[in-house]
């Protein structure tokens, strides 16, 4: 233990439950697919009794939607040693808590015995309002006694003895309370709860600072790790129920949404919804954590607190306050807040305090550095509500699993505010999941906001753990990271063991068709046969499956089958052997905005790849190479969008970003078990395919220094006009002969390009190519003007190949015989001896693209599997028209339609069924295949009880009433009151009309009317009670 006031303090366990997220993969996973978790409460809720958005009526609601648990809301008492007759009449959030502190440690590894009981405590942030059992508690205590009360004023000649009996009938309609139940009327119960059942013998209380709480209690546990009074703390914030009343407030203030959607930061915001929840965070000291190996979500580095103070009023935001907090926690920290890639605001939606905390990050982050905007801003409120004292603990839960996965988590919204003036600052609001790509040497860092009601504002700061890569994002969540195809793979030894086992799926999921499709994949890969006849098959859902199994069913019936390959992603080889596998690097030109972000997003092969290519310059440059290459969805104006567009088709950023693109896919592919025999790059897509090849003995610094030389020669020349400009013609449909008609015809146009059969390339000054363009049209060529202005591969640019190699000397070369690197110059596999391959890699800025003929030459010498690693599908499509008619496979690792994460799986299908061997388990890991779903926990109420008398209890009541006494009371007089069924229903007391039985009529029906007319006393009385509730919240709203 080294505890200091200043420790940092790391996350080593989260568990999570929200609104549509059972569990913390299902809360990141609906997150990271936008999923808008909004919705109306479950029926027991009332809504339909209390809604009426045209009511000014304290206890009728103008809207019922959030963030509710419904379904989700489970719990096992005998998992914790609790009589389930506890759950009946206890308060669900001191359950849910159990259950949220179990599933944290065990998120953190340590299940019981794990954990030093002395040394370890729990705070929680809590909210202290009305539920189900301090309501139950209060019909027990006071409702009952007082009805009864009023039965024997309405009815004098009603002896003690009917009355105790009328009330014992009317107690069993309530929910029990006895011993079990009364932990539910003592909200610190909740984690004495927790620390009786965890055996916790450290600090164990909640507290309450409105939506503030989460982080607060987590600001608590830190200080306790800090001053070592223990070193595991368990925190977090808990609103598992929300009840009618608390909507009633908030209707009441205007808060709410009368849209019935929350969308912080939009153009449309007009008020928050809430939300139900809970979030629990296990924490230790960094240093202890990183002794242990834990794995380390994100670290702790500091939470600053400030009241608002003096401010113009108590429910309002005041900027000084936000400031304050923010700014206290990042001094604390000892960091810049200009570091900050990530802000999880508060941002309920409400107009007015969205504007107010813009303004203070604005002031605290600082002005916009270049025309680019840097910080991602999100509010996890968007999706879930807001769930007040659990909100801080969702966004704390939120930004760690961002800062461990490297993602940039969206935030749902319309069109933004322009009154935020987002523009003009650093902040962007992010609406699309995005990788987070980070190159400097500092760690990522984000901040998280939660204000509480009352000028209670905190700022939390989160930092990106040391160490290596979190595990793959498919293992965390147990399938893909968003909806999309799975592959799904056959081998058997024969046609009719394969026909056996296609057929015997399909009739299981005709049986099955709930099936998870992901686990399904996996299974397949994991259970797969004999290496024999190979069939692949990539779909998005079981009907799609079904599909597929359906025509290779029809298809393989045939026995002269031995190949079939589909459109849609059905691939079949009876004689799976392939020959030879290349891989093919792109160069220039191949780029594109938010390339490959897909594939980023699921796999650490690329982002690194990225962060390696942001890293390069540090701040040399106004903006990072990523944000050119994965642009913000927001906050561009023209302008910006102008400057980004030229950064990736300039020469510099373009070349870069292929490179970084095609070396990341190429990690990728050996992660996936592929491995090349040959390899070949297209213009500068060489770099990658000789940095692949391992002929240059680089490590990451050398390669870094190697780039930054290259491109500091380039500008140099660049500078003094040894780069020559003209423009480049694409010209399709003629065979290159046509070509060379016109090059013989005017010196001044160049071959830079030989791509394929119906494809070649010229450069040249524009009047020459403008001639050109029109003469080949003329024959029927297709002819177009790339948006490329540079001379490469012609003789113009030997200043540049001689300058490159000079550079090219001091870097090690050695020979590289597995696999084979060859050269677009020389069409040929590159030279051995270091000076030559020197020279080979230099010439290929002067030397013509033979790409044709080194595609001949890979067929010539075997090679069969052609797979492009790049961005784009270019070179593909040159083989295939090179190699036409031939027998062959061309794949790319990208397409634009369908996106790079639905190509991979095609990628893959077509490699598996062609019998390259691969390694699918990155695909697959982390998924649990069982053999029977896991038993349903039962459902926990939230419900608000209310006394309902059934049938047979009003008849029994009625049969009392008539044996005590056969006197007609005389009639008390009463004010009038509103017919039930048009008084608001049950808040704190829970008033509800009572259902109207269907038995026969008294005979007397003096008693009864009396019983009657007491309900609609009772109805008024607490109406009465409402309406001085109601008064008093408004005297308050405007003091």
């Amino acid at each position: 233990m080294n505890a200091t006031a200043n420790s940092d303090i790391a996350i080593v366990g989260m568990a999570a439950l929200f609104a549509r997220a059972p569990d913390l993969a299902g809360y990141w996973y609906n997150i990271l697919n936008r999923v808008d978790a909004i919705g109306m409460p479950p029926p027991e809720w009332g809504a339909e009794r209390l809604l009426d958005p045209s009511s000014e009526d304290l206890a009728r609601l103008y809207t019922c939607h959030g963030g509710f648990l419904g379904e989700l809301s489970r719990f096992d008492p005998r998992a914790f040693g609790i009589m389930p007759v506890s759950l009946t009449g206890g308060e669900p959030d001191q359950f849910h808590a159990l259950e949220l502190a179990q599933r944290a440690l065990a998120d953190a590894g340590l299940g019981e015995g794990g954990y030093a009981p002395e040394r370890t405590g729990i705070i929680l942030g809590h909210g202290i309002h009305p539920n189900r059992a301090s309501v139950n508690g209060v019909q027990h205590g006071v409702v009952l006694d007082q009805t009864v009360a009023l039965l024997r004023g309405l009815l004098p000649h009603l002896d003690a003895a009917a009355a105790a009996q009328i009330r014992t009938l009317l107690k069993q309609e309530l929910l029990p309370l006895d011993t079990d139940g009364i932990p539910g009327l003592v909200p610190n119960m909740m984690t004495g709860r927790i620390a009786n059942r965890l055996n916790l013998m450290g600090p164990n209380y909640i507290l309450d600072a409105a939506c503030a709480s989460s982080l607060i209690a987590v600001d608590a546990a830190m200080n306790e790790l800090r001053r070592g009074n223990a070193d595991l703390m368990l925190a977090g914030g808990i609103n598992t129920s929300t009840p009618p009343l608390v909507y009633m407030v908030f209707c009441r203030l205007g808060a709410l949404s009368r849209n019935s959607r929350i969308q912080p930061f939009a153009a449309g915001a007009d008020g928050t919804l809430l939300g139900e929840g809970g979030g629990v965070l296990v924490l230790k000291r960094l240093d202890d954590a990183l002794r242990a190996g834990d794995r380390i979500y994100a670290v702790l580095k500091a939470v600053g607190q400030a009241s608002d103070g003096r401010a113009k009023g108590l429910m309002a935001p005041r900027l000084e306050g936000e400031v304050l907090a923010m700014r206290r926690a990042w001094q604390q920290a000892g960091l810049d807040p200009a570091s900050a890639g990530l802000i999880e605001a508060h941002g309920t939606g409400i107009p007015l305090g969205d504007q107010t905390e813009i303004e203070a990050l604005r002031q605290v982050l600082g002005a916009r550095r270049g025309a680019i905007p840097d910080v991602a801003l999100g509010s996890v409120k968007s999706m879930i509500g807001h769930c007040i004292p659990a909100a801080g603990a969702a966004a704390l839960i939120k930004t760690a699993l961002a800062l461990y996965h490297r993602l940039l988590p969206p935030t749902l919204a319309g069109e933004v505010n322009p009154r935020l003036g987002l523009e003009h600052g650093r902040l962007y609001l992010n609406t699309e999941t995005r990788p987070w790509i980070h190159g400097g040497p500092a760690p990522r860092r984000a901040g998280v906001n939660a204000f509480g009601f009352g000028g209670i504002n905190t700022h939390a700061i989160l930092e990106e753990a040391p160490g290596a890569d979190p595990q793959p994002l498919a293992a965390f969540l147990g399938r893909r990271w968003c909806p999309g195809s799975e592959l799904l793979v056959f081998s058997q030894a024969d046609r009719p063991a394969l026909l056996a086992q296609l057929a015997q799926l399909h009739q299981r999921l005709d049986q099955e068709p709930a099936l998870d499709l992901h686990t399904l994949a996996a299974a397949l890969w994991r259970q797969r046969g004999a290496d024999g006849e190979r069939l692949a098959l990539v779909a998005a859902d079981i009907a799609g499956v079904q599909k597929r199994l359906a025509v290779a069913l029809d298809k393989l019936a045939d026995p002269c089958r031995e190949r079939l390959q589909t459109r849609d992603g059905l691939y079949f080889n009876a004689r799976p052997v392939p020959g030879r596998v290349a891989l093919l690097f792109p160069g220039e030109n191949s780029q594109y905005p938010d390339m490959l972000r897909a594939l980023t997003i699921e796999f650490a092969e690329l982002r690194r790849g990225f962060d390696f290519l942001d890293g390069l310059y540090g701040g040399e440059r106004d903006q990072a190479p990523s944000q050119a290459i994965f642009p913000p969805p927001t906050g561009l104006d023209a302008e910006a969008q102008a400057v980004l567009q030229a950064q990736l088709r300039g020469m510099e950023l373009g070349s870069e970003a292929v490179f970084a693109a095609d070396r990341a896919l190429f990690q990728l592919l050996s992660a996936l078990g592929i491995r090349a025999d040959a390899l070949l790059g297209h213009s500068t897509g060489e770099n990658a395919a000789l940095v692949a090849s391992g002929m240059p003995q680089l490590d990451e610094a050398a390669l870094g220094a190697s780039i930054r030389a290259m491109n500091a020669l380039y500008r140099g020349l660049e500078a003094d006009g040894a780069i020559p400009d003209g423009q480049l013609l694409s010209v399709g449909a003629l065979p290159l002969d046509a070509a060379r008609a016109v090059l013989a015809a005017d010196p001044r146009l160049h071959l830079t390009m030989d791509n394929c059969a119906n494809q070649f390339i010229l450069f040249g000054p524009r009047e020459a190519i403008a001639g050109a363009h029109e003469q080949l049209r003329q024959q029927g060529g297709f002819c177009s003007v790339l948006t490329l202005d540079r001379g490469y591969h012609t003789p113009l640019m030997a200043p540049m190949a001689a300058a490159f190699r000079r550079l090219f000397e001091d870097v090690e070369f050695v020979a590289s015989a597995t696999p084979t690197l060859y050269s677009c110059v020389t069409a040929a596999p590159f030279p051995a001896a270091p000076e030559a391959i020197r020279d080979t890699a230099a010439a290929q800025y002067r030397q013509p693209v033979r790409f044709r003929e080194s595609i001949e030459n890979l067929y010539r010498d075997g090679v069969r599997v052609f797979i492009e690693a790049g961005p784009e599908s270019h070179l593909s499509a040159f083989v295939r028209d090179t190699l036409r008619g031939r027998p062959h496979l061309a794949v790319a690792c990208d397409d634009r339609r369908r996106g790079a994460g639905e190509q991979l799986r095609y990628l893959l299908g077509a490699l598996f069924a062609e019998g390259v061997p691969l390694d699918l388990d990155l695909l697959h890991a982390g998924c649990q295949v069982a053999e029977h779903a896991p038993p349903v926990a039962p459902y926990l109420s939230t419900a608000i009880p209310l006394i309902q008398p059934s049938a047979t209890v009003i008849e029994h009541v009625r049969h009392v009433l008539d044996s005590s006494t056969s006197a007609q009371p005389s009639a008390i007089p009463v004010q009038p009151s509103t017919p039930v069924v048009n008084e608001p229903a049950a808040a704190a007391v829970a008033v509800e009309s009572v259902p109207t039985p269907t038995v026969p009529v008294s005979r007397h029906p003096g008693p009864a009317t009396a019983l009657t007319g007491h309900f609609e006393l009772m109805q008024d009385f607490l109406a009465q009670q409402e309406r001085v509730m109601a008064a008093w919240l408004e005297r308050r709203r405007r003091s």
